[in-house]
């Protein structure tokens, strides 16, 4: 659906054989829509435990932050009229504007934002991914965390001292955070869903079924008016928004439409305004035209293996796990998914798009070789020094999501790895559970995905102990070896180390085989303009359809 009319207007339209291209201040009965289908199921739009993708399509249009990134990863003030740092880096002093509404007109005030802070710290071991930058860089908000969880769902974060935390309301319209260390990417941080507002009176703790349920205040361009997780959810333009007036679309309906064949359908038949699951094969039939759009992502697409308690014996064993990834042939796997310029193979566990200290931090890090490279005799002898051969055969379980490109990996990487004698099983999984179940340790070896662009160390830090709900990387020396890189205030020195621990996660100890850089190409029609990214996700709010 391109345009949808009062009843009125849509017979005075038709019977003078004219139709608007964009509503105006003049004909304000005129709406805008535009229906934007995603590859998977929602499953939660509580800003507190969100960390998948699919979501973040949605969030981005509802909620507005102190800051904001563009589509060059650069970040803006948004409800931040402006801030100061302390000479010590260890003290923000953010002063919110006085134009930053809720959707229902009442005042946004520092005190949102220490409930929403507080709210996130304290609501559980769930969204232990989702809070890492406050627990590293927030002063207290470890301690405060841990006890929270301790307590359990009877902790009450606007009742609970939390005295000791560096978040504070120094009046209504300040918010003062205080560092244990110094952060200078602590405004891009900042754009990250938990450091979200969301209002007291209707986020209640310890729980997010709220957020499904609409019509709740939001900060941000629109509001949820209609949701179901598992078809969709329409967003309305909120007119109390700090920036109402530059938003040019009126509602946007995001379909859930994990079958990538059925979205190309629904887009060529035009269904559907913006296709962002598409498979490479309709991908590369739009290649070379107009409506072909290759999201830009800092974005990595790998293999996790769960090395620890709740894994599997043979994944212990280092030269197991570096059999596996000896086994893979990355230049063939990319060729068959569509070829280097959708999915450039990746050997390092930070993709492409990050900075480095002179050079991106992949360029950098690809300049000094690797030893994973494709070698199946190699993993042969790796595999029979483990005590495995043809009459003892390696058995593994691999693990994926039913969305998107991940059937065809697992089937090519089943081939390599019985290659070489492994023995595969396949486990798929509806991808609304999945990364509930990684969580949880309840994989063999299984594929992953994560984008980030502020840091190097954002990718890196994700396998520490504390970074995960039950540990499948548990490694002591690599957590101590992020933790010293968090206290490098020097550039070179602190990415020499992120690179120094990346080779540890990636060629010394192989907790994580990296495959490729995993781009998003999507469908836009010819008839829709606008469209950009608010830091690596598809934002639409500027977006206009010209017929």
């Amino acid at each position: 659906m391109k345009k949808t009319y009062a009843k009125l207007m849509t017979a005075v339209m038709a019977a003078a054989s004219i139709l608007p291209a964009v509503p105006t201040a003049a004909d304000e009965t005129a709406e805008s829509t535009l229906n934007v289908a995603v590859g998977a199921q929602f499953t939660t739009f509580d800003p507190a435990l969100n960390t998948e993708t699919a979501n973040n399509y949605v969030l981005n249009h509802l909620y507005a932050g102190m800051f904001r990134k563009d589509a060059d990863g650069k970040v803006h003030n948004e409800l931040c009229e402006s801030y100061e740092v302390s000479d010590d880096g260890l003290t923000y002093t953010f002063h919110i504007s006085p134009d930053a509404k809720w959707s229902d007109g009442q005042q946004v005030t520092a005190n949102d934002f220490v409930y929403s802070y507080l709210r996130a710290l304290s609501y559980g071991a769930d969204n232990a991914w989702a809070i890492n930058d406050f627990v590293n860089f927030i002063e207290g908000a470890e301690e405060y965390s841990t006890a929270a969880q301790e307590e359990g769902e009877s902790f009450d974060c606007t009742t609970a001292d939390h005295s000791l935390v560096g978040i504070e309301a120094a009046d209504d319209q300040t918010l003062v955070l205080k560092l244990k260390t110094p952060c200078a990417y602590l405004t891009g941080l900042m754009c990250a869903n938990a450091w979200l507002p969301v209002r007291e009176d209707f986020a209640v703790q310890h729980d997010s079924l709220w957020a499904f349920e609409g019509d709740y205040p939001t900060t941000g361009p629109y509001t949820l008016t209609e949701c179901n997780e598992t078809e969709k959810a329409v967003v309305d333009k909120n007119e109390n928004y700090l920036n109402a007036d530059d938003v040019t679309m009126d509602e946007i309906t995001f379909l859930c439409m994990a079958d990538k064949d059925a979205q190309a359908l629904a887009y060529q038949t035009g269904e559907i305004d913006v296709a962002l699951g598409i498979s490479t094969d309709t991908a590369l039939n739009y290649e070379g035209t107009d409506e072909l759009w290759m999201v830009p992502k800092s974005s990595n697409y790998y293999l996790a293996i769960n090395s620890a308690e709740t894994g599997p014996e043979w994944a212990k064993n280092v030269d197991v796990r570096r059999a596996l990834a000896l086994a893979i042939d990355k230049e063939s796997l990319v060729d068959v998914l569509g070829g280097d310029s959708f999915y450039p193979v990746l050997n390092g566990f930070v993709p492409e798009g990050v900075a480095g200290d002179t050079d991106t931090f992949r360029a950098e890090g690809d300049a000094d070789g690797y030893t994973l490279t494709y070698d199946p005799d190699q993993a042969k002898e790796l595999l029979a020094g483990a005590g495995y051969d043809e009459s003892n055969p390696l058995h593994i379980t691999y693990k994926y999501s039913n969305n998107g490109i991940h059937g065809d990996v697992a089937t090519m990487l089943q081939q390599m790895w019985e290659a070489v004698g492994v023995e595969v099983d396949f486990e798929c999984v509806e991808s609304g559970v999945y990364y509930d179940q990684l969580d949880q340790g309840d994989f063999e070896i299984c594929r992953y995905g994560y984008s980030a662009e502020d840091s190097p160390i954002q990718f890196l830090e994700m396998w520490t102990t504390g970074m995960q709900v039950v540990p499948a990387v548990n490694d002591e020396k690599f957590d101590q070896m992020i933790e010293d890189a968090r206290q490098i205030s020097d550039r070179s020195e602190y990415m020499k180390a992120l690179h120094e621990a990346e080779d540890y996660l990636v060629e010394e100890n192989v907790y994580v085989i990296p495959l490729f850089n995993f781009n998003d190409p999507a469908l836009v029609q010819t008839y829709v303009e606008g469209q950009t990214m608010n830091g690596i996700y598809p934002y639409f709010a500027y977006t206009t359809v010209t017929e």
